[in-house]
This record gives structure tokens, sequence and C-alpha cells, in this order.
């Protein structure tokens, strides 16, 4: 009965398509293990760092069942040098492509019902991890999922 899971290799196995394509280093996924999902030996980036879904709503879809959401939120990382050699559009050609790869797959390898929808949460940004400066941005996206539930009668 884990719904969860099965997503979340659903968006690391997409995530690892684009390291195959070049676009991303490395797919790291993140447990909070560390205070800082940076604070880890990164050997390549761009890195994706898949973070743990947070359930947004979970209510009776009917008497059998619950419509479970979960907010996935993917932090997107690359070293300042790295943005500033590839040029004015770099950042934007990075979040297209991650964006890209989950509209191709809008149903997380079918671990979700219906369409997740893609978007960059919060703007490109510079964070600090592990003593090293990386230039950030996050996507996030909702994925539902019917699961069993039961109400007496």
């Amino acid at each position: 009965m884990n719904y969860a899971y099965p997503m979340k290799q659903a968006i690391i196995a997409d995530l690892q398509s684009l390291v195959t394509a070049g676009t991303l280093g490395a797919v790291i996924s993140n447990d909070y293990s560390k205070i800082n999902p940076l604070d880890q030996n990164i050997a390549q980036t761009p890195v994706a760092i898949v973070l743990p879904p947070m359930v947004s709503t979970s209510a009776y879809e009917d008497v059998a069942n619950n419509l479970r959401e979960y907010t996935w939120y993917i932090m997107i990382a690359d070293l300042p040098e790295h943005v500033n050699a590839g040029g004015d559009g770099y950042l934007e050609d990075l979040m297209d492509a991650v964006l890209n790869v989950f509209d191709l797959d809008c149903t997380l390898q079918g671990t979700a019902i219906g369409a997740v929808m893609p978007a960059v949460q919060e703007p490109p940004g510079i964070v600090s991890g592990n003593n090293i400066t990386y230039a950030t941005f996050y996507v996030t996206f909702k994925a539902k999922q019917l699961v069993p539930a039961a109400v007496s009668q």
C-alpha cells in the first residue's frame, strides 16, 4: 500500500533520462538526512534533488476511495560558473528541459491519475551548502492517486 514511493521512482527515472541526454549531471533522492539538501557530496552538476512529498489533501472520493494529492518538490542546482559559461538562456533551457520531461510523462509512468502540472515554484537564486555556492530553482507539481478507503455504514 505504498503510493508515494512508486511516484518517486518514476520522477527519478524521468530525471535520469536527462542525465542520459547530457542535460543533468546527476539525480539525487534526498530523505532529509541532512539539514540542507545541498550538504552532501555532489559529484556532477547540474543536479536534480528529489525531496520527499507533502500530502496536500486527502479526501473521500467515494465510499471506497480516498483521493490523495502529493506535492513534489525538485531542487535543481548548478555551479554559478556553469551558469555564466552557459550564456544568457542557460537557466531557462534547463528549466524547460526539466518541465518538458514531466509534460511528456504526465501520469508519472501510471503512478498518478490524471495529469501532473509542473511549474517553477521559486525564482532562481543563490544558495550555499557544504561550503559551495549553487544557483538553484525548484520545480513543483501535484500528483493525485486514488487509495482504498472505507466508510462504515
